[in-house]
């Protein structure tokens, strides 16, 4: 997982804004659980990447998957010619 910017501080043991997320339990987590997990709000996050594909809160994140949190103040250059997936 990756968390960008002011993110940042939600996970002090990430190192660089990276780190693991481990979830006990009988299958995939929704990305909002995940962000919850780490007391991230919604309000908080714009852009959230699961394998470099834009996706909302509501996606699934099986063992394995990359994740990318960014807060609102973060501009990448997807933002202006992608949009989120509805998953």
């Amino acid at each position: 997982m990756k968390l960008g910017s002011t993110l940042r501080a939600k996970a002090p043991a990430f190192r660089g804004g990276e780190g693991v997320v481990e979830f006990e339990g009988s299958g995939p987590a929704h990305v909002g659980e995940v962000m919850a997990s780490l007391d991230i709000t919604h309000d908080e996050v714009n852009l959230i990447y699961r394998n470099h594909r834009l996706v909302t809160s509501t996606a699934l994140v099986e063992d394995g998957d990359r994740l990318g949190l960014f807060p609102p103040n973060f501009i990448h250059f997807s933002q202006f010619y992608l949009k989120r997936d509805e998953e």
